[in-house]
């Protein structure tokens, strides 16, 4: 962090992912609202919006797997690998998966972002939402990011942007009055742990993640992203050419 950064925001620290019961339990009530689903719903439209229009997803730090649930609902393209530390996320995911009908196409594991069990070069799409600012190697999580995505794979990573000193209480209550108390601390210690711009780009260049640019989303969020483009010859769409 630069001395002009050191002066107007506050040191990051640590955020350990959800772990308790009872935290899960909060953050999978918070789905259900309307808040949580228009925010699920932006990052949907922006990622279908990369220029692949079918392949594998993988995304890592799933948590429930809503959102390569939702990408896989509205397009029948897709087939999708969710990692999350959290058995009882993955479990949840597993459960909703099958609920949808998408048991088929969507696969959800336990799993280590850093050290991924997956094929090099093997995803056509790879998401992250809000979870970079939970790893505590976020480096190596985005160089194996940039590993298992195809050459001409897309990418939307989006997280909170850790606010100035100034903005820092203004930026956590606006952001966490529509989630209600029980997520309040979680959003005080993820704004605290996220990374500014600058911090971002560091993290991108020093994992070498290609043709990856910091974009802003809204006012409390950045974003890793890269369009990118389908893949003829994609397995699923050799698939296709017997069904």
């Amino acid at each position: 962090m630069s001395l002009f950064s050191r002066l107007t925001h506050s040191r990051r620290v640590e955020c350990p992912e959800l772990q308790t019961a009872e935290q899960i339990d909060a953050f999978i009530d918070s789905r259900a609202l309307e808040c949580a689903t228009r925010f699920e719903d932006s990052f949907v439209k922006r990622a279908l919006e990369l220029g692949v229009d079918g392949g594998m997803i993988l995304d890592a730090g799933t948590r429930v797997g809503l959102i390569a649930l939702k990408i896989l609902w509205q397009n029948e393209n897709f087939y999708a690998i969710g990692m999350d530390s959290s058995k009882l996320m993955v479990e949840r995911a597993r459960e909703t998966a099958v609920a949808w009908g998408l048991g088929e196409r969507a696969f959800f594991q336990v799993g280590d972002a850093r050290r991924m069990r997956l094929k090099t070069a093997y995803f056509d799409l790879v998401i992250s939402d809000s979870t970079l600012h939970c790893f505590d190697d976020p480096v190596s999580v985005l160089a194996e990011i940039g590993r298992v995505l195809k050459p001409r794979g897309a990418l939307l990573i989006r997280d909170l942007e850790r606010p100035s000193r100034l903005k820092m209480a203004k930026h956590i209550e606006e952001h966490s009055a529509p989630y209600g108390k029980r997520m309040k601390e979680y959003v005080e210690t993820a704004f605290r742990a996220a990374y500014t711009r600058s911090e971002l780009k560091e993290l991108v260049r020093a994992s070498g993640l290609e043709r990856a640019q910091i974009v802003s989303m809204d006012e409390h969020h950045l974003a890793i992203e890269r369009p990118g483009q389908s893949d003829p010859n994609s397995w699923i769409k050799a698939r296709e050419q017997y069904l």
